[in-house]
Formats: structure tokens, sequence, C-alpha cells
């Protein structure tokens, strides 16, 4: 658990994959709802594969307080909207993957 996720009480907890990336999320299966991630190097592909991965283990996949250029550029790409959604009561604007679409 995330200390300032429990602190906060918004159950959010750190993650570190194998694959390279690693952040902030909560998982409400079939749900993952990603707070940040970043990767170790930048650049080479660890984040796609994370999301790859991602998609086989989740029917829904929220990436929300998007900061970076680039990855506004590469979220469509990879099957991600422009959403908006609330969790415990605040609203978050990011991106959403469904594997229905």
């Amino acid at each position: 658990m995330d200390p300032i996720g429990a602190a906060l009480g918004t159950g959010f907890m750190r993650f570190v994959s194998p694959l390279g990336a690693d952040g902030l999320v909560y998982v409400r299966q079939p749900r993952l709802d990603i707070l940040f991630i970043g990767t170790s190097a930048p650049g080479t592909g660890q984040f796609r594969r994370f999301i790859q991965q991602a998609k086989t283990e989740f029917d829904v996949i929220g990436i929300w307080a998007v900061w970076s250029d680039l990855l506004h550029e590469v979220l469509p790409r990879y099957g991600f909207r422009p959403a908006t959604d609330y969790f415990q009561g605040d609203e978050l604007t990011g991106y959403r993957w469904d594997k229905t679409q």
C-alpha cells in the first residue's frame, strides 16, 4: 500500500512491473485505474508492453491525470478514448479503454 494513498484513504497502491513500468493503481477486477505511470527507460516500448499485458487481464483500463503530451498522442492509437469518470466522489479526466469497444 502506498503511504500517501493510505493516509488519504484513496486505495491507490504502488506497483512495479517486471516490464519496466511503475506507478499508482487501483484494481477493481475486472477494472484497472492508473493514476500515475512511469517507465525506467522511456522510448523503449515498456509502456506499450505494459498496456498490452494489462489488456489481457482487465476489461476496463482508465488512465487519469495525464500530464504528458506524448501520452495524449499515443493513448488514442492504443485504443483509449478521452473520458471522465468519478472515483470516490472526485471527478477524474483522462482516457479509458474498454475491451468491448
